[in-house]
Parts: C-alpha cells; sequence; structure tokens
C-alpha cells in the first residue's frame, strides 16, 4: 500500500519564464514509496533503464487543465505567490513531499562517494545520481563515436601489455633484474599508465576518471620536479663522470669511517673491557668484509659508471625515478653494513637464545612428557650446561657491543629508505587535481546531502531543497587517491622494537 509520495524537482525549472512547462521524467516504487523523478528539459535523450516520458507539468498560474483532463495520475505543479503545490487528481490536493535539486551539482555521481555502500538511506539521491550522469554521458558519446575503432585498438593493446608485465613479474625476474628499486619503480609505473589509459578511454565512471586525472597531474609534476633538479645538478656538477666521482668519493668516506669504527671495537670502546679472542675475530673478520667490499667495487668501476650514465638517462623522467635510484645507490654503498649486521645480529640471537635455553637449568628439573611430571638432571647435564652458560654469558657483552653499533647503522639505512619510498609514493598520488576540485567544484567531493524546509504557506505540500555540503579537503585526497599506486605499509615501532632487542632482521619500511 503506498503510503508516501516524493518529487524530485530541478531547481532550473523554478527560474523558467514559460508560464506552462511539460515535465519529462520517470517513476519508481521503492519500498512502498513513490518516487517522480523530473529531469530538466534538455535531457532528453536518457539511458536510465526507464522510460522517459511526460509525467506531468508546473504552471505559474492557476491550472485550468487539471480541471478538465479525463487522464488520473499526470502530475500538476502548480507555483502561486512562491508557494508551491502538488497534486494527481482534479481538485484534491495530496500530501507531497517535493525535493528541488540542483541538476548540474548533482549529476556528478561522485559527489555521493561516502554512501555508495548505504543504498538503503540514501538509494533515491543515488538513482538520481546516476540517471543524470547516464544522459551526460549519452550526450558525450555522441560526440565521441569517431573514436571508437581507436578505443577497440587500444583494449587490446592493453590486454598485451598487461600479459607482458604479468610475464615480467615471475619470481625468476624478480630475483634479478627486479631486485632494483629503479626497476621496480619502472614497472609500477608502466602498469599504473596501462590501468591510466584504460580508465580514461573506457571507464565511463565520473570517480574513477577523476582519480585518473589526478595521477596524470601528478606525474605531470613529478616530471618538472626531476628536471628542476637536473638542472640544479647540471649547474653544480660539469658531467655526469663528475658526479659520479663524487658518489665514489662519499663512498669511500664512508669505508674509512667504518674502518675507523672496528678498528675503535678492536680496542676498548668506552673504557669497556671485551673478550679479546673473540673482539680480535670479530673485528679482523669484519675488516676483512669491508676490505673485501671496496675492491669489488674498485675493480667494478667501468660497469658501475656505465651503469650510472644509464641511471641518470632514465632520471630525466621524473623525481621519483631519481629518488629509486638514490635507493639503489645507498643499497650499494651500504652492502657492506648491512653483511656485517646480518653476521652480527645472527650471534647475538644465537646466543640469546642460548644463555635462555640454558637458564632452566637453575630450576634443577626439567620437563617430562607426561603431564604433571618433571625430571631432575643428572650431574653431567648441570656441569656442562653450568659451564657453557657462564662461557655464553661472559661472551654476550663483546657480541653486543658490536650488535648495538651495527644494528644503530642498520636502523639508520632503513628509516632512510622508508623516507625515500614515502616521498616517492607522495610523488605519485600529489593532491593537484583533487585539490584544485575542491576549491573550484565542490560538488564533486561533497560529503553530505542537507535539506532545509522551504516556507510554504497554505500549501499541504512539504517542500524541501536540497544542498550540496562539500566535504574536507584531507577527506577528498583520501578517496581520490588511485588503488593501483601501491601504498606503503603502516610502521609498527613495537614490532620494529621487538625485533631489535631480540636480533632478528630489520627489513624496510
Amino acid at each position: 500500500m503506498e503510503n508516501k509520495q516524493v518529487i524530485f524537482f530541478p531547481k532550473t525549472l523554478l527560474g523558467t519564464s514559460d508560464v506552462t512547462i511539460e515535465l519529462l521524467g520517470f517513476i519508481k516504487l521503492i519500498k512502498n514509496v513513490r518516487y517522480y523523478y523530473v529531469l530538466p528539459n534538455y535531457k532528453k535523450n536518457t539511458n536510465t533503464g526507464c522510460k522517459v516520458n511526460i509525467i506531468g507539468h508546473f504552471t505559474k498560474t492557476d491550472c485550468r487543465v487539471c480541471f478538465k483532463r479525463t487522464v488520473a495520475n499526470i502530475l500538476c505543479i502548480t507555483e502561486i505567490n512562491g508557494n508551491l503545490n502538488a497534486s494527481l487528481l482534479p481538485g484534491q490536493l495530496d500530501n507531497f513531499v517535493l525535493v528541488i535539486y540542483d541538476a548540474s551539482r548533482l549529476y556528478d555521481y561522485g559527489t555521493l562517494f561516502k554512501y555508495e555502500g548505504d543504498t538503503q538511506k540514501f538509494i533515491s539521491f543515488i538513482m538520481l545520481s546516476k540517471w543524470l550522469s547516464s544522459t551526460e554521458n549519452v550526450q558525450r558519446q555522441y560526440l565521441l563515436s569517431e573514436v571508437v575503432m581507436f578505443q577497440r585498438f587500444t583494449k587490446y593493446l592493453l590486454i598485451i601489455l598487461n600479459m607482458l608485465i604479468s610475464s615480467l613479474e615471475i619470481k625468476i625476474v624478480q630475483f634479478t633484474i627486479l631486485r632494483l628499486t629503479l626497476f621496480k619503480h619502472i614497472l609500477g609505473v608502466i602498469k599504473n599508465y596501462v590501468w591510466l589509459i584504460d580508465n580514461l578511454l573506457h571507464n565511463k565512471h565520473i570517480l574513477s576518471r577523476a582519480k585518473s586525472i589526478n595521477y596524470l597531474m601528478s606525474c605531470i609534476c613529478d616530471a618538472v620536479l626531476g628536471i628542476i633538479i637536473l638542472y640544479i645538478l647540471n649547474t653544480t656538477f660539469t658531467s655526469s663522470n663528475e658526479l659520479f666521482s663524487y658518489i665514489s668519493s662519499i663512498s669511500h668516506q664512508v669505508i674509512k669511517v667504518l674502518q675507523g669504527t672496528l678498528q675503535w671495537l678492536m680496542g676498548s670502546p668506552a673504557g669497556l673491557k671485551l673478550n679479546d679472542p673473540l673482539n680480535s675475530l670479530l673485528g679482523t673478520c669484519f675488516l676483512y668484509l669491508v676490505n673485501l667490499w671496496w675492491s669489488f667495487l674498485v675493480l667494478c668501476r667501468p660497469f658501475l659508471e656505465l651503469t650510472f650514465q644509464v641511471y641518470v638517462f632514465i632520471g630525466i623522467f621524473g623525481l621519483s625515478y631519481q629518488i629509486a635510484i638514490i635507493e639503489d645507490v645507498l643499497a650499494i654503498v651500504s652492502f657492506h653494513v648491512y653483511c656485517i649486521y646480518v653476521y652480527a645480529a645472527w650471534l647475538y640471537n644465537l646466543q640469546r637464545k642460548s644463555l635462555m635455553i640454558l637458564a632452566k637449568l637453575f630450576v634443577g628439573r626439567s620437563c617430562n612428557p607426561q603431564p604433571g611430571r618433571t625430571t631432575p638432571y643428572t650431574t653431567q647435564q648441570l656441569y656442562v650446561g653450568t659451564i657453557s652458560f657462564a662461557i655464553l654469558l661472559f661472551l654476550l657483552p663483546t657480541t653486543l657491543i658490536y650488535y648495538i653499533v651495527f644494528v644503530v647503522m642498520r636502523a639508520i639505512m632503513v628509516m632512510a629508505k622508508g623516507i625515500l619510498i614515502r616521498l616517492r609514493y607522495m610523488l605519485q598520488v600529489l593532491p593537484v587535481y583533487t585539490t584544485l576540485i575542491w576549491f573550484v567544484k565542490p560538488s564533486s567531493s561533497a560529503g553530505i546531502i542537507k535539506m532545509n524546509i522551504v516556507n510554504n504557506e497554505n500549501s499541504s505540500t512539504v517542500v524541501l531543497n536540497t544542498t550540496i555540503v562539500a566535504d574536507s579537503w584531507w577527506a577528498t585526497v583520501k578517496h581520490y587517491l588511485p588503488e593501483l599506486v601501491e601504498q606503503p605499509p603502516s610502521v609498527s615501532w613495537v614490532t620494529l622494537t621487538k625485533r631489535v632487542c631480540t636480533g632478528k632482521i630489520l627489513y624496510p619500511i
């Protein structure tokens, strides 16, 4: 049984100079509520899934047609002295709710993004927004009919590109060339470009197109910033060889600092008395590893120079590429630090676990597989276990000093790489277009629809005026982020602290 009737009426018809206007639209029955969707008169060609008919008329005088007509259920809306009335039967005013909307702002389906999943509360507005958007798309499709063949060609081309990208993501390739951050970034950008072209040519959803345009504007800003940085480097260094020599000198200084740190640890660091044999063994092994890595860099210098030339050429495409290059250079320069850290962490973790196991000797009894029973340790077990515990405990300060020094170095490298990763992500999602939309066209970033009751005296029709309320800038930015751009994971400082304390390997965050 229908007990409610709601009319969606466009605001543009109220300001028309015509006395009587035919109302184009359609009627939908949703959960015992009959909705009359009145479309603006210029939207005659629609693709809404509902047949658009003349459902009534709007007049600014007393409607004489209503008293002469023979067809029932024809909507009649009158405006007399600023009061709006709606009726169906001749001479009878029904209880209507008249919702006045602005079609120019509501047709953008992106305005209702916050309530797209809540179709129960806002289904009428969402349906109206979709229908208005579809009418806009029909007019655009008519203008773009000449590029249909080009769209089909690009569709097959994108399928081929996706197959090539999938072949590059196999494990064999990932463990070779894709270990480099730059090539990972290039592969990710290619995937994003494929998604961008596909959205711009085939996806008619306004929100998806807005995300694509925002990513395109971010790429343009990224390229401009990259050109500026290269210009600054060209004014500072005369050639790329000079820049490579400067980076090599920094790497040499890192080697010297590391050698000095190891020699300091082999003495009496901060006045601590370390175990001389173990201290000498660790210091000698780590110094040998540092010298071996430096010799490797010297032998590979011609290859590294050629690789650096290629990297500099790729850096022209944007600042994000240059940041990826910095990440690779940082990984190469600090590779020996990472190796020493892994050895020190493994040794510290081994001693820590061994001490925790041997500490159970002091309880005096070991656990028995049978429930509720324990077995006492033998004399030989207590003797060997006590000696092993004492040896590991006295060697722990020496291992701990080396571990603390190199875990601090590793933490600095991990934090630097984490900052570079987030900078690279920010450059790919710069909210340039989103900010312009938020300032210039707030209807595309609206969060809620506000309805105010309009004073309508001497009328049984309730008139509501809808207003699009723009959401906050940050909420708009988060909503327009492209999903395909991989977002860096959130950092758990508690987990990082636990990994440092237990001697587990720290990975980039």
